[in-house]
């Protein structure tokens, strides 16, 4: 078991400089080194050690380790989990540890821990050098961890996911997303707010690059404002972004924005390096505040109008906000040793973030999927029922057009059987009405008119139907040799009669004008019309020698009640000797859409 006494936490160290110098050179120079406490910040060097690393020198730190560091079995190992930029680690001369270097590349190891072990221990002054790669802005390093091999190794692990790992899937996280979100809107270009929200994702995922980056094809002073700038850039796709997401965009502003982070680039490439670290923080916080007044805007919205998606959208950025502001304290506020204590506590809110936003994009592409699905039915359905109507409308149209030809031609039949044939029968009728072959020609003229009735009998007014079966009666009684007379109750008789009534009534009665002739040995007849509105009664009375109503009905008179039931009309007659009476009740449309009438009411 490790006992934690024996992890050291290394703080003295002598620093010198040497631009081409071997590590035994470095070395042997006592007289050069100056004492100092780690950690080492830019801060702490003078004007010639940021002009010597600043040209491509090196800083050389020295650590002498305590004379008890090998007095356990375990093997030893040096941790340094904090730096900037990259160096290599010698323990008595020979190297241990280091950052590879590739050539045309720049390494930026800064964010990488290393272990270095250290080698079965030797005759010798147990000397750690440490060549120290920096930069214009100078040079970095925590404080030197000393302790065993294993126990180490757990914290160059955990310090290697924390700082680096979590950082690639991240990276890996944004990058994809900010990819699937510019196809959404390559496809749906009027949907800027794609557009936005892909900007978001790879412009951070640039920015996030420098956290995981070991070799660089810029220089350092190239590569830092361009991370910076792309900082910038994400906090204002971020306004843009989010004016779209909670329909608060004010165009005037947006474009006033746009024009500061133009103007923040500008000012990261060009500001002289002696200012760039103030002047960029300071920008960094004027965008994050103008973000912060944004999000302000939209919480009281949110809190109104009680929107669930918008209140999870306005506390996950106030999240990042406040994980900024944290990030920015243990930098400049962190009691002197911030920088080699910080996390970058904003690299991980920013991924939450982006997983919210993507729910919300997600969520309202769905929605919007499941309206188009609805409504891709309700037209489907729509064009089913529309294409329904119209194949029903084309058969009945042409059904009516086959009907209307059909009625046509039987009429053209009727007209030229009526003006040839049935003028020719009339006159042999009239020329000498008891010759027998009058009576032919009558019967021959009724047959006729038979064969064409039903096909030529269409919906028509109550008053024409009557007029038909009046001349039709006295027509053929008068010619008989019988009395003719015809009643009927004043009112209006333009109701219109369905054709299957109409003809069915006429042929009713002509059935009873033909039983009178043949029969009923009869002088007189008399039809007597009454109607009730939609309910008609034609009662028709004869003088003959009366119906045997206890006898069997015969073939005619089933034929009437046939017909009658067809039509759902009613038809009854009572015998006496003094004559017959029948009386036919019918309704000028379907009964059932009427009030009936009562037949005994009706006499």
């Amino acid at each position: 078991m490790i006992n934690q006494s024996d992890i050291i936490e290394l703080t003295q160290a002598q620093l010198t400089t040497g631009a081409d110098s071997s590590v035994s050179e470095i070395s042997g120079l006592d007289s050069n080194w100056r004492e100092i406490t780690l950690p080492l910040m830019s801060g702490d060097l003078n004007p010639d050690e940021l002009t010597h690393i600043a040209g491509g020198g090196s800083l050389w730190l020295r650590l002498i380790l305590p004379e008890n560091a090998f007095a356990t079995d375990n093997t030893q190992a040096l941790f340094l989990w904090r730096y900037n930029r990259a160096l290599t680690v010698y323990f008595n001369r020979t190297e241990i540890a280091g950052n590879g270097f590739r050539n045309n590349r720049t390494t930026i190891a800064w964010n990488h821990p290393l272990l270095a072990i250290i080698p079965a221990q030797q005759d010798s002054p147990n000397e750690v050098l440490i060549e120290l790669h920096g930069s214009s802005w100078g040079a970095n390093l925590a404080p030197v961890i000393l302790g065993p091999a294993n126990e180490l190794q757990k914290r160059y692990e955990s310090r290697l996911f924390m700082q680096v790992e979590i950082n690639r899937i991240l990276l890996a996280f944004a990058f994809t997303v900010g990819t699937f979100t510019l196809l959404l809107w390559i496809m749906r270009r009027k949907d800027s707010i794609y557009l936005w929200f892909s900007g978001v994702c790879f412009s951070w995922a640039f920015a996030a690059s420098h956290t995981v980056i070991l070799y660089n094809p810029f220089s350092f002073e190239t590569w830092i404002p361009l991370v910076h700038s792309a900082m910038d850039i994400c906090t204002l796709c971020l306004y843009g972004f989010l004016g779209r997401l909670a329909s608060v965009r004010i165009p005037g502003r947006e474009r006033l924005f746009v024009a500061w982070t133009v103007l923040a680039v500008l000012t990261h490439n060009l500001i002289p390096l002696q200012w760039f670290w103030i002047s960029a923080y300071l920008i960094h916080l004027v965008g994050v505040l103008v973000l912060a007044l944004v999000m302000a805007r939209v919480a009281g919205m949110a809190i109104r109008s009680r929107q669930t998606e918008s209140i999870i959208v306005t506390t996950a950025v106030s999240a990042q906000v406040v994980l900024f502001a944290l990030n920015a304290f243990q930098m400049f506020f962190g009691d002197g040793s911030g920088w080699d204590r910080t996390l970058n506590f904003g690299h991980f809110g920013i991924p939450v973030l982006l997983l919210v936003f993507a729910w919300v994009l997600l969520r309202r592409f769905s929605q919007a999927l499941d309206t188009a699905e609805i409504l891709n039915k309700d037209l489907e359905k729509k064009v089913a029922e529309s294409r329904k109507i119209i194949t029903q409308s084309f058969e009945e149209r042409r059904k009516l057009e086959l009907s209307e030809a059909a009625s046509s031609e039987r009429m053209r039949i009727y007209r030229d059987l009526h003006d040839d044939v049935g003028s020719r029968l009339l006159s042999i009728i009239h020329a000498d009405p008891g010759n027998p072959v009058a009576n032919m020609a009558r019967a021959t003229l009724e047959s006729l008119r038979q064969t064409v009735s039903k096909a030529n009998t269409p919906d028509q007014p109550l008053a024409t139907l009557l007029a038909d079966i009046r001349e039709e009666s006295a027509l053929r009684l008068e010619g008989s040799g019988h009395q003719f007379h015809w009643q009927q109750q004043p009112g209006n008789y333009q109701v219109v009669v369905a054709s299957e009534t109409a003809f069915n009534v006429n042929r009713i009665c002509k059935e009873l004008v033909s039983n009178i002739i043949r029969h009923a040995q009869a002088s007189h007849v008399t039809f007597n019309v009454t109607h009730n509105e939609d309910a008609i009664s034609i009662e028709v009375r004869d003088n003959g020698c009366g119906l045997d109503e206890e006898a069997a009905p015969g073939n005619g008179l089933q034929h009437l009640r046939s017909r009658a039931e067809e039509i759902q009309a009613d038809i009854e007659w009572h015998g006496s000797a003094n004559g017959t009476i029948t009386r036919l009740y019918f309704w000028c449309h379907a009964r059932g859409n009427r009030q009936q009438v009562n037949p005994t009411t009706e006499q």
